[in-house]
């Protein structure tokens, strides 16, 4: 060996230590994991959301549609009933203040008894008799009879034992009522603007969430479809009379004079003064 030549301890003690290297690596290598499992953790759970939510959406707006085109397979029960109105025959209970529709059977439409009680009440004492206003009815037109004095309303909520108080986005000055209807009307929804005028409206599906909870959820999909159209969905159909552009009927006294066989024979339209 030289005597210039380094002693052998003399170069281990100039050569870098490597051990703290190993360590700094091995830390970083950890960061690096720590922070791409963090952003794991954190992404995983938005892209769940995401799924969520647009899970939710189809399913909506598919839920939506069936229910769209299933209104537009009543057009032809919506015709055969406004049909059925021409030789049906109106015959006024004496002292219940309603009208009972009677359908020939040979007819493919035949309401139940409360349908058929509102129904000839309704196209007798209220319409006039126009079956293009009956029909606007029946497809769920937010309906004001003006200056009945409540008059409507209150038939309506006693012209059933089943009919029951129920709530709703609409507005009402009254307590608000359901009537229940067969499989053709579903449901008659009542109540009374600010100035005691009666409104109506038949349900496209009831809201009832404990007894008939797919109705209700019908009824849900019905209001977003008023939100999103701008229409009332009513059981044959729809109409452009919501609450803020009513159907608004003025309300004429309707006197009936009846025979021995107590046969309906007139109606006297008098304005109410």
């Amino acid at each position: 060996m030289s005597p210039h030549d380094p002693a052998p301890h003399e170069l281990e003690a100039c050569m870098p230590p490597t051990e703290p290297h190993h360590k700094l690596d091995g830390k970083n290598h950890k960061r690096r994991h720590h922070k791409r499992r963090h952003h794991h953790h954190h992404r995983h759970p938005s892209l769940q959301s995401l799924f969520y939510t647009l899970s939710v959406v189809v399913v909506g707006c598919a839920l939506l549609l069936f229910s769209m085109l299933q209104r537009m397979t009543l057009d032809t029960t919506l015709h055969d009933l406004m049909n059925s109105f021409v030789n049906a025959d109106f015959v006024p209970h004496p002292t219940r203040g309603i009208v009972e529709l009677r359908i020939h059977e040979s007819r493919m439409v035949q309401p139940i008894d409360i349908e058929r009680e509102l129904l000839g009440t309704l196209f007798t004492q209220v319409l006039n008799r126009q079956r293009k206003l009956m029909m606007e009815v029946v497809k769920g037109a937010h309906v004001i009879i003006e200056n009945d004095n409540g008059r409507f309303y209150e038939l309506f909520k006693t012209i059933s034992s089943d009919t029951y108080s129920r709530i709703s986005s609409h507005y009402s000055n009254d307590v608000q009522y359901g009537v229940p209807q067969g499989s053709l009307l579903d449901t008659l929804l009542t109540g009374t603007t600010s100035a005691n005028d009666s409104w109506f409206q038949f349900e496209g599906a009831n809201w009832d969430p404990f007894q008939r909870p797919v109705d209700s959820f019908l009824h849900c999909l019905n209001y977003i479809e008023y939100k999103i159209r701008g229409v009332q969905v009513g059981p044959l159909g729809t109409s452009s009379h919501t609450d803020r552009n009513p159907l608004r009927i003025p309300f004429r006294n309707q006197s009936m004079v009846h025979n021995s066989n107590e046969q309906l024979v007139d109606y006297h339209a008098v304005s109410k003064p």
